[in-house]
């Protein structure tokens, strides 16, 4: 791999406390949780367009060409709300600026000053749960994520000097929950059922699962355009029943079986599933006739 240097925007995530973590759950147990959580955000940075670079355990490092500074802050939203929904939490911090990547051993790296304050930004402060960022690239955010931007101070970073730090909002208090209106209660179905071009599914509530493009997800739809991203949707069980979150780049309609009901998906919004329906990815039912990108849902016990 020849050496070269592009304009990236970085992204870095770590896992807080996983000391603890595998202390309190033990190292196979505690080791499964991590994975989990570092493959899906793995697959959240790709459906970005986003290159995962290494990963020395509890963290991430992805790069997104152009500097495509607004999918870097998007899948650090996404990260952390996968964080949140797995019972842990992250740092993280992004930058943007020239990267060199080449070979370490035989393995790519990136490396360069860029890479350096991403790494800085983002154990900014020994309390995880946030996203930190150097105002110059806060113009560069889409007006959407944009919004979500606050003025954390000036703060004095290692090797770097004085930078003037700002932090993106992921949480949403009003929005992070929302329920899809069905005919009937749901039934509190310990199972789902995912049906798509003669393939069926079951999920159990015991992880969460994610579905797309990309063989790694527990149900793939291919898609030839494509529209369909490659970690598409994200699904999990709690006592309310099943949720699904859209982190897709294209969005996904959904139609409650009950009441024919349909609606776009909310992206990046957890939200809670009617008893069954359908689920069309990557474009509106009207798109897709003959059902070719629709998976079917049913809650089963």
């Amino acid at each position: 791999m020849a050496t070269s240097i592009r304009e990236s925007a970085v992204l870095i995530v770590d896992i807080a406390d996983s000391t603890r973590l595998r202390a309190a759950l033990g190292e196979e147990t505690a080791e499964r949780r991590v994975r989990r959580l570092l493959d899906a955000i793995i697959a959240t940075a790709r459906s970005r367009q986003g290159e995962f670079i290494k990963s020395y355990g509890d963290d991430v490092l992805a790069v997104f060409d152009g500097p495509a500074v607004t999918a870097a802050a998007d899948t650090a939203i996404a990260a952390q709300r996968l964080a949140s929904a797995a019972g842990l939490e992250l740092y993280a911090g992004l930058h943007a600026g020239p990267v060199e990547f080449r070979e370490t051993m035989g393995h790519p790296d990136a490396v360069g000053l860029t890479i350096s304050v991403a790494a800085r930004l983002h154990k900014l402060t020994g309390a995880p749960g946030q996203i930190f960022m150097a105002q110059q690239w806060v113009d560069a955010l889409a007006p959407e994520v944009r919004r979500r931007a606050k003025l954390y101070g000036p703060r004095e970073l290692k090797g770097v000097g004085l930078v003037d730090v700002w932090t993106v909002d992921w949480q949403d208090s009003t929005l992070e929950t929302q329920v899809v209106p069905a005919a009937a209660p749901f039934v509190h179905a310990g199972g789902l059922a995912l049906r798509h071009n003669g393939t069926a599914v079951r999920l159990d509530g015991r992880r969460s699962y994610v579905i797309g493009r990309g063989k790694e997800g527990v149900l793939s739809v291919p898609d030839p355009v494509p529209r369909v991203s490659s970690s598409h949707l994200q699904f999990e069980h709690s006592v309310a029943g099943w949720f699904v979150q859209d982190i897709s780049r294209n969005g996904t309609w959904l139609r409650d079986r009950a009441t024919g009901a349909v609606r776009q998906l909310p992206h990046l919004h957890r939200m809670l599933l009617p008893p069954a329906g359908e689920l069309c990815l990557g474009r509106a039912f009207a798109d897709d006739p003959e059902g070719q990108f629709t998976v079917s849902f049913e809650g089963t016990e």
